[in-house]
């Protein structure tokens, strides 16, 4: 799993305007009430094929990487270390999973889209 985000840190840097992902959920709670943004939770499960595939495709695209920095924290977890994030309320069968999630009580701000969704379907939900 270090290996996994060092990758995604490094791929993350060697394309300029990135996405700063963590890997605590509370922590990013705390911080996007101090700094009024919403939370986008990415879900990956460590055997998933589309969640190893979702950077290259969807998130080094620039466009999908302004919108999430303007408006979210985000925050990448794996389903199977269920204690890095609440499960009971962010719990999926299909994976990759990005949840939009309310700073202010954890709720939904809309359907989160899982599966093998598309770069324009994130766009559109962002």
């Amino acid at each position: 799993m270090k290996i996994f985000f060092s990758v995604l840190i490094l791929c993350s840097i060697a394309f300029g305007e990135h996405i700063v992902w963590q890997n605590d959920f509370d922590r990013v709670l705390m911080q996007a009430k101090k700094e009024q943004k919403e939370i986008l939770l990415l879900l990956l499960k460590k055997d998933c094929r589309s969640c190893k595939t979702i950077f290259a495709d969807i998130f080094t695209d620039k466009e999908v990487q302004e919108k999430v920095n303007k408006k979210y924290l985000p925050v990448v977890v794996f389903f199977e270390e269920n204690n890095s994030y609440p499960i009971e309320l962010f719990y999926t069968q299909q994976f990759p999973a990005i949840f939009f999630v309310s700073k202010e009580d954890e709720s939904f701000l809309q359907t989160p889209l899982s599966g093998n969704f598309t770069k324009k379907e994130l766009l559109d939900s962002l």
